[in-house]
């Protein structure tokens, strides 16, 4: 995005908004059960990073509409143009 516009990175920033927010999901989620009932509890900040990574995957719009996007532009990249007089 630093040397061309969003356009030419939207295929990849569509990738991005699915498997970090996804991946950070996970990794907390693996923090709670490698914690037990700790991890539940007001002792760690884990399940309140949970609850904030999981409302922060909806705020981006859902996973479902970047999926869709994405599948969009990559079917796009091999659907031959037609012409504007046909």
């Amino acid at each position: 995005m630093d040397k061309y516009d969003n356009k030419v990175a939207r295929t990849q920033i569509a990738a991005i908004k699915i498997a970090v927010p996804d991946m950070a999901l996970k990794v907390i989620d693996r923090a709670l059960q490698t914690h037990g009932g700790g991890g539940v509890c007001q002792d760690f900040p884990l399940a309140e990073m949970y609850a904030h990574q999981r409302t922060l995957r909806l705020a981006d719009g859902p996973d479902e509409v970047h999926r869709r996007t994405l599948g969009r532009l990559e079917l796009a990249r091999f659907t031959p143009e037609v012409p504007a007089s046909v």
